[in-house]
């Protein structure tokens, strides 16, 4: 995805609402990560650290409130849990390259993993 497409696809909330959730829900999630990553990718290309980070964590925490939300369909809930590795790998490179990096990630590491194995029901 191109910089500018994700500028205006991104929305810092994932649609929730679909007709076909167990169709659509895949296709959704896929396209929120897109438009995150692709940004991040943009300000860190244009030294931007800290604009990087924050659309990393922001996709990042948007997928794990979906994923420990009851009112979310299951199916979106699963697809977010499904892809949720996406931003993780994406975050783990980004605090690869910065001091005390290493900490900061195992901290987000181990809240996905509680929110991920606890939290929802079909685990």
């Amino acid at each position: 995805m191109h910089p500018h497409q994700a500028v205006s696809s991104y929305s810092p909330k994932l649609a929730t609402h679909c007709k076909r959730p167990q169709l659509e829900a895949p296709m959704v999630v896929a396209q929120f990560i897109d438009a995150g990553i692709t940004l991040a990718k943009w300000y860190g290309c244009n030294k931007c650290m800290l604009l990087q980070e924050l659309y990393l964590k922001r996709t990042f925490d948007e997928l794990l409130h979906n994923i420990a939300d009851p009112l979310v369909h299951q199916a979106l809930r699963q697809q977010c849990q499904d892809q949720l590795y996406k931003p993780l790998l994406a975050l783990k490179r980004y605090y690869k390259s910065i001091p005390h990096g290493r900490s900061r990630f195992l901290k987000i590491e181990h809240e996905a993993r509680v929110i991920s194995h606890i939290l929802t029901p079909y685990s």
